[in-house]
């Protein structure tokens, strides 16, 4: 699969902007305010009432061409059912936008689910972005937060031998559990399972970006990389791409069942 850099340099931007504190170009400033109202309860908007709601009606009205802005969506436990409104609705519209065939979409949401999900259970803050762009191909999604690095989640855990951002990140696309205890569920971040399925199962790409780790995964490349200081987020950032169509592809080889 031909992948389109061009896409994920210009989405990695945008997001790296937003995480940093600043405003990005591809962000839709009323989208944004309204997730943040969401999110800070200066908004009523119900999880029942979501399909109906006005961030749906803007979201199908505002979005570009072949691309939706950078959107926030709550990451604090306690905002379940808005943040699983929110993100549903995002990712039924890409889905439907971007033109991804049945057994695609289930992966993409697969993918865009567990990467929301690891936001919510290790990176400690209240707030994660999201944004995607398609090209009647492929579809490019980036999911990015600004709270605990990865490398954050192991050291809580005392994991005396991850003592780096390139070797948590390694370690978590490998499946070690941050669970730290005996019999635990070898899953780690989830991320294992997720990178398994895009690169191998979809021949596309990842790339993970955690503190100073850096991951840009293909099926000709797989790169852990330390960057140098001063380069550093403060997050996580992860973003992969999905080819339209794939009729031999099946989710199930991936996760069984």
């Amino acid at each position: 699969m031909s992948i389109n850099s061009g896409n994920i340099n210009r989405q990695l931007v945008a997001l790296l902007r937003v995480v940093s504190g600043g405003q990005a170009e591809g962000e839709d400033a009323l989208l944004a305010t309204m997730a943040h109202a969401v999110l800070s309860g200066e908004a009523e908007i119900a999880s029942d009432e979501m399909p109906l709601s006005a961030f749906n009606v803007m979201l199908s009205r505002r979005h570009g061409d072949g691309c939706i802005p950078v959107i926030s969506f709550p990451a604090a436990g306690e905002k379940t059912d808005i943040r699983n409104a929110i993100t549903s609705a995002i990712e039924d519209f890409v889905a439907a936008e971007s033109g991804l065939a049945s057994n695609i979409a289930t992966a993409f949401r697969y993918v865009a689910d567990e990467i929301i999900d690891n936001i919510t259970e290790h990176a400690d803050t209240l707030v994660g972005y999201l944004n995607a762009s398609w090209d009647g191909d492929a579809l490019t999604v980036c999911i990015a937060d600004g709270g605990k690095t990865i490398y954050g989640s192991y050291l809580d855990r005392q994991f005396e031998n991850i003592d780096s951002d390139q070797a948590a990140l390694h370690a978590a696309v490998s499946g070690v559990s941050t669970k730290n205890r005996p019999g635990a569920e070898n899953r780690g971040f989830g991320i294992s399972t997720s990178t398994d399925m895009i690169i191998r199962g979809l021949d596309s790409a990842m790339v993970i970006l955690s503190g100073r780790g850096l991951l840009i995964r293909t099926m000709k490349r797989n790169d852990f990389t330390e960057l140098p200081e001063p380069i550093y987020l403060p997050g996580t950032l992860v973003c992969f791409t999905m080819p339209v169509r794939k009729d031999a592809f099946t989710i199930y080889d991936y996760i069984g069942g």
